[in-house]
Protein backbone atom coordinates (compact mmCIF):
# COMPACT_ATOMS: atom_id res chain seq x y z
CA UNK A 1 0.00 0.00 0.00
CA UNK A 2 1.10 3.58 -0.62
CA UNK A 3 3.67 5.72 2.20
CA UNK A 4 0.70 8.02 3.16
CA UNK A 5 -1.14 4.84 5.10
CA UNK A 6 -0.66 4.89 8.50
CA UNK A 7 -0.41 1.06 8.78
CA UNK A 8 2.43 -0.54 9.58
CA UNK A 9 3.23 -4.30 9.80
CA UNK A 10 4.60 -3.93 13.72
CA UNK A 11 0.88 -3.19 13.97
CA UNK A 12 -0.09 -6.73 13.88
CA UNK A 13 2.77 -8.40 15.74
CA UNK A 14 0.67 -9.60 18.17
CA UNK A 15 -2.21 -11.04 15.90
CA UNK A 16 -2.20 -14.63 14.46
CA UNK A 17 -2.01 -14.17 10.75
CA UNK A 18 -5.12 -14.33 8.85
CA UNK A 19 -3.51 -15.96 6.37
CA UNK A 20 -3.20 -18.90 9.19
CA UNK A 21 -6.91 -18.99 9.74
CA UNK A 22 -7.65 -19.07 5.61
CA UNK A 23 -5.15 -21.58 5.04
CA UNK A 24 -6.88 -23.95 8.15
CA UNK A 25 -10.32 -23.42 5.89
CA UNK A 26 -9.69 -26.19 3.17
CA UNK A 27 -9.00 -30.19 3.53
CA UNK A 28 -6.66 -32.05 2.17
CA UNK A 29 -3.68 -33.31 -0.30
CA UNK A 30 -3.43 -33.60 -3.85
CA UNK A 31 0.10 -32.89 -5.69
CA UNK A 32 3.40 -34.45 -4.47
CA UNK A 33 6.91 -33.89 -5.14
CA UNK A 34 9.52 -36.84 -3.88
CA UNK A 35 12.39 -36.93 -1.85
CA UNK A 36 11.34 -35.42 1.44
CA UNK A 37 11.70 -36.47 4.63
CA UNK A 38 8.65 -37.58 7.10
CA UNK A 39 7.94 -34.84 9.55
CA UNK A 40 6.27 -35.91 12.97
CA UNK A 41 2.82 -34.46 12.85
CA UNK A 42 2.16 -33.87 16.58
CA UNK A 43 1.05 -29.82 17.71
CA UNK A 44 3.79 -29.87 20.58
CA UNK A 45 6.90 -30.35 18.12
CA UNK A 46 9.77 -28.15 18.17
CA UNK A 47 10.15 -24.81 15.80
CA UNK A 48 13.03 -25.99 13.24
CA UNK A 49 11.68 -28.78 12.07
CA UNK A 50 12.54 -29.00 8.24
CA UNK A 51 11.10 -30.16 5.50
CA UNK A 52 12.65 -29.86 1.61
CA UNK A 53 13.65 -26.29 1.62
CA UNK A 54 11.98 -24.59 4.70
CA UNK A 55 12.38 -24.26 8.06
CA UNK A 56 9.32 -24.38 10.02
CA UNK A 57 8.43 -22.26 12.99
CA UNK A 58 5.84 -21.71 15.87
CA UNK A 59 2.31 -22.61 15.06
CA UNK A 60 0.46 -19.90 14.26
CA UNK A 61 -3.28 -21.56 13.15
CA UNK A 62 -5.27 -24.61 13.46
CA UNK A 63 -7.73 -26.55 11.58
CA UNK A 64 -9.99 -29.81 11.49
CA UNK A 65 -7.14 -31.91 9.76
CA UNK A 66 -4.59 -29.98 10.30
CA UNK A 67 -2.38 -26.84 11.74
CA UNK A 68 -0.52 -23.89 9.89
CA UNK A 69 3.32 -22.65 10.87
CA UNK A 70 5.22 -19.76 9.74
CA UNK A 71 8.28 -20.69 8.42
CA UNK A 72 11.14 -19.59 6.28
CA UNK A 73 13.10 -20.62 2.79
CA UNK A 74 16.50 -21.94 3.88
CA UNK A 75 17.93 -20.85 0.70
CA UNK A 76 16.93 -17.07 0.46
CA UNK A 77 15.38 -16.23 4.19
CA UNK A 78 11.99 -15.39 3.18
CA UNK A 79 9.17 -16.03 5.53
CA UNK A 80 6.30 -18.45 4.38
CA UNK A 81 3.00 -19.85 5.33
CA UNK A 82 2.49 -23.59 6.06
CA UNK A 83 -0.20 -25.90 5.52
CA UNK A 84 0.38 -29.17 7.24
CA UNK A 85 -2.54 -31.82 6.82
CA UNK A 86 -3.21 -34.98 8.36
CA UNK A 87 -3.87 -37.20 5.23
CA UNK A 88 -5.58 -39.99 7.55
CA UNK A 89 -7.51 -37.70 8.65
CA UNK A 90 -9.33 -36.93 5.28
CA UNK A 91 -12.52 -38.39 4.05
CA UNK A 92 -12.82 -38.67 0.28
CA UNK A 93 -15.39 -35.94 -0.17
CA UNK A 94 -12.63 -33.66 1.49
CA UNK A 95 -9.80 -35.11 -0.60
CA UNK A 96 -11.79 -34.13 -3.87
CA UNK A 97 -12.78 -31.06 -2.34
CA UNK A 98 -8.90 -29.81 -1.74
CA UNK A 99 -8.22 -31.38 -4.84
CA UNK A 100 -10.23 -29.43 -6.79
CA UNK A 101 -9.19 -26.30 -4.96
CA UNK A 102 -5.58 -26.73 -5.14
CA UNK A 103 -5.62 -27.50 -9.04
CA UNK A 104 -7.41 -23.55 -9.55
CA UNK A 105 -5.37 -22.12 -7.13
CA UNK A 106 -2.11 -23.70 -7.91
CA UNK A 107 -2.66 -21.99 -11.37
CA UNK A 108 -3.31 -18.22 -10.24
CA UNK A 109 -0.27 -16.43 -10.30
CA UNK A 110 -0.43 -12.54 -9.80
CA UNK A 111 1.15 -10.14 -7.22
CA UNK A 112 -2.07 -9.13 -5.53
CA UNK A 113 -3.27 -12.61 -4.98
CA UNK A 114 -2.19 -15.24 -2.44
CA UNK A 115 -0.18 -17.88 -4.33
CA UNK A 116 0.85 -21.59 -3.39
CA UNK A 117 5.00 -21.41 -3.55
CA UNK A 118 5.21 -25.36 -3.36
CA UNK A 119 3.33 -28.45 -2.81
CA UNK A 120 5.18 -31.24 -0.69
CA UNK A 121 3.87 -34.33 0.53
CA UNK A 122 5.00 -37.02 2.41
CA UNK A 123 3.44 -40.88 3.86
CA UNK A 124 1.86 -39.01 6.55
CA UNK A 125 1.27 -35.19 5.27
CA UNK A 126 0.71 -32.53 2.44
CA UNK A 127 2.53 -29.36 3.15
CA UNK A 128 1.15 -26.23 1.65
CA UNK A 129 3.71 -23.39 1.20
CA UNK A 130 2.15 -20.28 0.31
CA UNK A 131 2.83 -16.47 0.68
CA UNK A 132 2.97 -14.91 4.16
CA UNK A 133 0.33 -12.44 5.10
CA UNK A 134 1.84 -10.44 8.18
CA UNK A 135 -0.08 -7.12 8.75
CA UNK A 136 -3.29 -8.50 8.98
CA UNK A 137 -6.52 -8.48 6.94
CA UNK A 138 -8.78 -5.08 5.83
CA UNK A 139 -11.55 -6.47 8.49
CA UNK A 140 -8.62 -6.19 11.14
CA UNK A 141 -7.26 -2.45 9.62
CA UNK A 142 -10.41 -1.31 9.41
CA UNK A 143 -11.46 -2.19 13.22
CA UNK A 144 -8.35 -0.87 14.55
CA UNK A 145 -8.65 2.62 12.33
CA UNK A 146 -11.52 3.36 12.84
CA UNK A 147 -12.29 5.39 9.64
CA UNK A 148 -11.25 5.26 6.32
CA UNK A 149 -10.23 7.97 3.73
CA UNK A 150 -11.62 8.08 0.20
CA UNK A 151 -7.43 8.07 -0.84
CA UNK A 152 -6.24 5.10 1.38
CA UNK A 153 -9.70 2.80 0.23
CA UNK A 154 -8.87 4.29 -3.49
CA UNK A 155 -5.30 2.61 -2.73
CA UNK A 156 -7.24 -1.27 -2.03
CA UNK A 157 -9.58 -1.00 -4.68
CA UNK A 158 -6.67 -0.52 -7.24
CA UNK A 159 -4.38 -3.44 -5.83
CA UNK A 160 -7.92 -5.52 -5.77
CA UNK A 161 -8.79 -4.49 -9.00
CA UNK A 162 -5.97 -5.86 -10.41
CA UNK A 163 -6.11 -9.20 -8.85
CA UNK A 164 -9.62 -9.35 -10.05
CA UNK A 165 -9.19 -8.07 -13.73
CA UNK A 166 -6.14 -11.38 -13.46
CA UNK A 167 -8.89 -13.53 -12.48
CA UNK A 168 -11.58 -12.31 -14.66
CA UNK A 169 -9.43 -11.75 -18.01
CA UNK A 170 -6.76 -14.16 -17.70
CA UNK A 171 -7.31 -16.94 -15.83
CA UNK A 172 -11.15 -17.27 -16.40
CA UNK A 173 -11.87 -17.63 -12.38
CA UNK A 174 -14.37 -16.12 -10.73
CA UNK A 175 -13.37 -15.57 -7.11
CA UNK A 176 -17.07 -16.02 -5.22
CA UNK A 177 -15.97 -14.85 -1.82
CA UNK A 178 -14.61 -11.21 -2.32
CA UNK A 179 -15.05 -9.43 1.42
CA UNK A 180 -13.14 -7.88 3.90
CA UNK A 181 -11.94 -11.06 5.55
CA UNK A 182 -10.62 -12.43 2.53
CA UNK A 183 -8.34 -9.62 1.08
CA UNK A 184 -4.76 -9.39 3.52
CA UNK A 185 -1.66 -7.41 3.54
CA UNK A 186 1.61 -8.40 3.43
CA UNK A 187 4.78 -7.46 5.24
CA UNK A 188 5.06 -4.51 2.87
CA UNK A 189 1.44 -3.23 3.22
CA UNK A 190 0.34 -4.86 -0.19
CA UNK A 191 -3.13 -6.35 -0.84
CA UNK A 192 -3.46 -9.87 -1.59
CA UNK A 193 -6.50 -11.61 -2.33
CA UNK A 194 -6.73 -15.24 -0.50
CA UNK A 195 -9.28 -18.40 -0.09
CA UNK A 196 -10.31 -19.91 -2.89
CA UNK A 197 -12.54 -22.58 -1.58
CA UNK A 198 -15.79 -21.52 -3.42
CA UNK A 199 -13.82 -19.92 -7.06
CA UNK A 200 -14.80 -21.35 -9.95
CA UNK A 201 -13.73 -21.06 -13.79
CA UNK A 202 -16.13 -18.81 -15.53
CA UNK A 203 -18.77 -20.10 -17.91
CA UNK A 204 -21.69 -19.05 -19.97
CA UNK A 205 -24.71 -18.28 -17.73
CA UNK A 206 -27.05 -20.84 -18.81
CA UNK A 207 -30.72 -22.15 -17.88
CA UNK A 208 -30.15 -23.96 -14.33
CA UNK A 209 -29.88 -27.86 -14.24
CA UNK A 210 -32.68 -29.82 -13.09
CA UNK A 211 -32.87 -30.76 -9.33
CA UNK A 212 -32.04 -33.84 -8.01
CA UNK A 213 -35.96 -34.87 -8.34
CA UNK A 214 -35.96 -32.93 -11.68
CA UNK A 215 -38.29 -30.24 -11.26
CA UNK A 216 -36.78 -26.37 -12.33
CA UNK A 217 -36.17 -24.62 -9.69
CA UNK A 218 -38.68 -21.37 -9.83
CA UNK A 219 -36.47 -18.10 -11.05
CA UNK A 220 -38.12 -16.14 -8.50
CA UNK A 221 -37.45 -18.36 -6.02
CA UNK A 222 -34.14 -17.14 -3.13
CA UNK A 223 -31.61 -19.44 -1.81
CA UNK A 224 -31.79 -20.75 1.67
CA UNK A 225 -28.62 -19.17 3.79
CA UNK A 226 -27.32 -22.77 4.01
CA UNK A 227 -27.25 -23.08 -0.16
CA UNK A 228 -25.73 -19.62 -0.55
CA UNK A 229 -22.85 -20.37 1.84
CA UNK A 230 -22.09 -23.12 -1.26
CA UNK A 231 -23.03 -20.75 -4.09
CA UNK A 232 -22.40 -17.58 -3.56
CA UNK A 233 -20.39 -16.97 -0.14
CA UNK A 234 -20.92 -14.46 2.80
CA UNK A 235 -25.07 -13.44 2.60
CA UNK A 236 -23.98 -9.51 3.06
CA UNK A 237 -21.56 -9.76 0.00
CA UNK A 238 -23.70 -11.84 -2.15
CA UNK A 239 -25.19 -10.35 -5.68
CA UNK A 240 -29.12 -10.22 -6.10
CA UNK A 241 -28.92 -12.65 -8.92
CA UNK A 242 -26.99 -15.17 -7.24
CA UNK A 243 -29.75 -14.81 -4.58
CA UNK A 244 -31.96 -15.48 -6.88
CA UNK A 245 -30.49 -18.90 -7.81
CA UNK A 246 -29.99 -22.10 -6.13
CA UNK A 247 -26.75 -22.78 -8.05
CA UNK A 248 -23.49 -21.19 -8.18
CA UNK A 249 -23.60 -18.64 -10.85
CA UNK A 250 -19.60 -18.80 -12.66
CA UNK A 251 -20.14 -14.85 -13.62
CA UNK A 252 -17.28 -12.40 -12.53
CA UNK A 253 -19.84 -9.53 -12.50
CA UNK A 254 -20.72 -11.41 -8.82
CA UNK A 255 -17.40 -10.46 -7.58
CA UNK A 256 -17.75 -7.01 -8.60
CA UNK A 257 -20.94 -6.70 -6.57
CA UNK A 258 -19.19 -7.87 -3.69
CA UNK A 259 -16.19 -5.46 -4.52
CA UNK A 260 -18.96 -2.80 -4.09
CA UNK A 261 -20.05 -3.87 -0.77
CA UNK A 262 -16.30 -4.23 0.27
CA UNK A 263 -15.72 -0.62 -0.79
CA UNK A 264 -18.64 0.71 0.67
CA UNK A 265 -17.86 -0.85 3.84
CA UNK A 266 -14.66 0.24 4.24
CA UNK A 267 -15.69 4.33 3.69
CA UNK A 268 -18.89 4.22 5.60
CA UNK A 269 -17.84 1.48 8.03
CA UNK A 270 -20.87 -0.99 7.39
CA UNK A 271 -22.19 -3.28 4.96
CA UNK A 272 -24.93 -1.46 2.51
CA UNK A 273 -26.95 -4.23 3.13
CA UNK A 274 -27.63 -5.37 6.55
CA UNK A 275 -29.97 -7.37 8.78
CA UNK A 276 -29.69 -10.05 11.63
CA UNK A 277 -32.37 -12.21 10.09
CA UNK A 278 -30.84 -13.85 6.91
CA UNK A 279 -34.20 -13.48 4.81
CA UNK A 280 -34.95 -9.92 5.35
CA UNK A 281 -31.20 -9.14 3.86
CA UNK A 282 -31.77 -11.27 1.07
CA UNK A 283 -34.98 -9.20 0.56
CA UNK A 284 -32.77 -6.09 0.97
CA UNK A 285 -30.42 -7.33 -1.21
CA UNK A 286 -32.91 -8.03 -3.91
CA UNK A 287 -34.57 -4.34 -3.55
CA UNK A 288 -31.17 -2.92 -4.21
CA UNK A 289 -31.70 0.25 -2.05
CA UNK A 290 -28.96 1.69 0.32
CA UNK A 291 -27.94 4.50 1.71
CA UNK A 292 -25.69 6.54 -0.09
CA UNK A 293 -24.13 8.97 2.67
CA UNK A 294 -23.70 12.81 1.42
CA UNK A 295 -19.94 13.00 2.73
CA UNK A 296 -18.93 10.84 0.15
CA UNK A 297 -17.56 12.19 -3.38
CA UNK A 298 -19.43 12.48 -6.20
CA UNK A 299 -16.99 10.57 -8.06
CA UNK A 300 -17.09 8.20 -5.45
CA UNK A 301 -21.20 7.84 -4.86
CA UNK A 302 -21.18 7.43 -8.92
CA UNK A 303 -18.55 4.46 -8.52
CA UNK A 304 -20.29 2.30 -5.93
CA UNK A 305 -23.99 2.93 -7.79
CA UNK A 306 -22.01 1.20 -11.08
CA UNK A 307 -20.91 -1.59 -8.80
CA UNK A 308 -24.24 -2.26 -6.84
CA UNK A 309 -26.23 -2.17 -9.92
CA UNK A 310 -28.62 -4.54 -10.08
CA UNK A 311 -28.60 -5.46 -13.59
CA UNK A 312 -25.35 -7.65 -13.88
CA UNK A 313 -25.14 -6.66 -17.51
CA UNK A 314 -24.50 -3.19 -16.17
CA UNK A 315 -22.61 -3.75 -13.10
CA UNK A 316 -18.80 -2.30 -13.65
CA UNK A 317 -15.92 -4.36 -14.65
CA UNK A 318 -12.45 -4.42 -13.08
CA UNK A 319 -11.36 -2.85 -15.68
CA UNK A 320 -14.18 -0.25 -15.77
CA UNK A 321 -13.71 0.30 -12.42
CA UNK A 322 -9.54 1.05 -12.83
CA UNK A 323 -11.04 3.39 -15.88
CA UNK A 324 -13.55 5.16 -13.44
CA UNK A 325 -12.93 9.01 -12.67
CA UNK A 326 -12.13 8.04 -8.79
CA UNK A 327 -10.05 5.67 -9.35
CA UNK A 328 -7.93 7.53 -11.73
CA UNK A 329 -7.30 10.24 -9.34
CA UNK A 330 -4.70 8.14 -7.85
CA UNK A 331 -1.57 7.26 -8.44
CA UNK A 332 -0.21 3.46 -9.12
CA UNK A 333 0.26 1.16 -6.74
Amino acid sequence: MSSSSCVSAKSWDHIKSPAASFLASFASPTAATSGVAPLALHEEEDAGDEIDDYVLEKIIGYGGFSTVRSGYCISDGHKVAVKVIKKSCMSDADLQRLERELDLWKSLDHEHLVTIEKLLETDHAMYVVCSYCSAGSLHDWMKRKQSVTENEARVVVQQLCSALQYLHEEARVCHKDVKLENVLLDEHNRVRLCDFGLSVYIQPVTTPPPTPMGIQSPPSSSSTPNELDEAGGSLAYVAPEQVRSRYMLPCPKTDMWSLGVLLYAMVVGKCPFEDDYDARLQQKILNGTFHMPDFLSNELQALLRNLLHQDPKTRYTARQVLQSDWCGGASAY
